[in-house]
């Protein structure tokens, strides 16, 4: 049997290729990840339908076809920036899972693609005190945040009673520089937020008292 790609219908006499199947979940991810790049250019504004379907390619009424309106697409959005510096995340956790620094470091601006990532956060953070469904979904993420933060310090140090406090702390410390190298990037080089982020975490997680 010939492979799924080449069949085709015979329609007068001529064999004509049948289109391939279109992968909607994939497209509906695409779709979202141009209206995080949007926002990260220009605010929450410009996350509109007529300005993602012309920045994706498509008609708007393929957009409005996998989003039932714009704070559908709005969530998506977030929620796509979100799972990108999760991947970042798991990769350096896959690369070493006792390097603390290493794996939190998959949280800051250091590069123009975790740079937008945070822009599309701070976008947000202006919307999440009238939005509900907005706000749960931060609060979601912020709460995988310390839950992924404090199972690394855990494989690096072990179990240890203020485990949650040192999470909670970390994340703070990476939001705080996070607001500083997005708005100062002549200041926070990627170099510099590197050896900031290695004193506070030696300090934070209490390493630095026991060497």
């Amino acid at each position: 049997m010939a492979p799924a790609a080449k069949l085709g219908l015979v329609i007068g006499g001529y064999r004509q290729s049948m289109p391939p199947p279109v992968d909607h979940e994939a497209r509906r991810r695409h779709i979202a990840e141009i209206a995080a790049d949007l926002i990260a250019e220009g605010g929450l504004d410009q996350a509109t339908v007529r300005k993602v379907s012309a920045a994706a390619g498509y008609s708007t009424a393929v957009v409005s076809h996998y989003f039932a309106d714009k704070r559908e697409l709005l969530l998506l959005a977030y929620r796509a920036a979100a799972q990108e510096t999760q991947r970042r995340f798991d990769a350096a956790r896959a690369n070493d899972p006792r390097d603390l620094t290493g794996a939190l470091e998959a949280f800051l601006p250091i590069d123009a693609q975790s740079a937008r990532a945070w822009r599309v956060y701070f976008a947000f953070w202006s919307v999440t005190a009238s939005d509900p469904e907005l706000a749960a979904e931060q609060k979601w993420w912020l709460a995988n945040a310390r839950r992924i933060i404090g199972e690394t310090v855990r494989d690096r140090f072990g179990m240890r009673d203020d485990l949650e406090m040192c999470a909670q702390s970390l994340l703070i410390m990476m939001q705080g520089l996070a607001v500083q190298a997005v708005f100062d990037q002549d200041q926070w080089t990627a170099d510099k937020q590197h050896a900031f982020l290695e004193t506070q975490v030696r300090l934070i997680t209490g390493e630095a008292q026991n060497q």
